[in-house]
């Protein structure tokens, strides 16, 4: 019971300060680059920029990690292998260079994704058929009608999935109701970006439009599933709840060092919680990921061992509190 209590107590903290993992939908894009899976690409780098719209050369995702981030560029690329030009000239104007895999300059991508587009509305332009006016008498030569170029075509399967999201987030923020959590902040966030999901979904003209209302409400329905009314602790475990606090604070803001030593007193004093042991050996494999320590690596392994050892983890470690490099170690260790 105690060991439950402690797991229910750390995942409410964890989810006062974990991040949204718009950095794991970025790589998951650029690994898609490197495939040529284009249509993939379009749906990890839309995700990505509903998570951060801001392009930088040294974005920082987590701790002191920071990336090459252009989700523009890549966007743009996918657009125009696709045939997408209009959307692919969007995005190159709203680029400031390639991460770090360059599939050409801007410039050169812009002219190629103008010209293709120009060619293709050459291509598809009607040859007008003349039409014979007779001499005797003069008649007048018919004015043609201009024919209303349709906008691009919406993915039924896509606004399907749109609509499934947002039922899904009005239920958890429902259930979040019903545990009495509608006053917590992870709940008014939740609220904010349902309303910001429907009111994209409801004015959408492209597909484009709707993965970004689908990115807003499955945010929606993480804020309501992790609204949690505060429960008071008992006195066993009193002592316990500020040092738990610093420790995933100090983590999810970097400071690795500081967060290894308060697990690690953490995992003295409750030696068989699997969660604890699991934070630990993220700090200790952060520690080493950035000092290159063989002993900061060896103790991480070990820690992971004893969280194993400790805890059932159905699927690895939860990717919204641990970064993709943590749970790979995680599960080779």
């Amino acid at each position: 019971m105690k060991r439950q209590f402690l797991l229910a107590v750390a995942l409410v903290l964890i989810a006062n300060v974990a991040l949204a993992s718009w950095y794991d939908d970025y790589e998951a894009g650029i690994n898609a680059v490197r495939k040529g899976q284009w249509q993939v690409v379009i749906q990890k780098m839309t995700a990505a920029i509903a998570g951060n719209a801001k392009e930088n050369n040294n974005a920082r995702t987590y701790g002191n990690i920071f990336i090459n981030y252009h989700p523009y560029y890549y966007r743009g690329l996918a657009y125009l292998r696709t045939g997408k030009y209009e959307q692919a000239i969007s995005d190159f104007e709203q680029t400031s260079g390639p991460g770090e895999v360059d599939r050409g300059s801007i410039e050169e991508l812009m002219q190629d994704a103008k010209a293709k587009q120009a060619a293709a509305v050459t291509q598809t332009e009607p040859t007008p058929t003349p039409v014979p006016i007779p001499k005797p008498p003069p008649q007048p030569v018919p004015v043609p009608v201009p024919t209303p170029t349709p906008g691009p075509a919406i993915d039924p399967a896509l606004r399907l999935q749109v609509t499934n999201a947002i039922s899904a987030a009005n239920q958890s923020l429902a259930a979040a109701r019903g545990r009495n959590a509608a006053s917590t902040a992870e709940y008014q966030r939740g609220m904010s970006a349902l309303v910001d999901a429907n009111q994209r979904a409801g004015a959408a003209k492209t597909n484009d439009d709707l993965q970004a209302a689908l990115a807003l409400a499955n945010n929606a329905k993480l804020f309501a599933d992790s609204a949690q009314v505060g429960k008071p602790l008992p006195p066993v475990f009193d002592q316990y709840q500020p040092q738990l606090r610093r420790a995933l604070e100090n983590y999810f803001a970097g400071e690795f060092e500081l967060a290894a030593r308060d697990f690690k007193s953490l995992s003295a004093k409750l030696p068989t919680n699997g969660w604890i042991w699991a934070f630990l050996g993220a700090s200790q494999y952060s520690q080493y990921a950035f000092e290159a320590d063989e002993g900061y690596k060896a103790a991480a392994i070990e820690s992971f061992r004893k969280a194993k050892q400790y805890r059932s983890w159905k699927g690895g470690l939860p990717q919204k509190y641990f970064s993709k490099r943590i749970r790979t170690a995680f599960e080779r260790g």
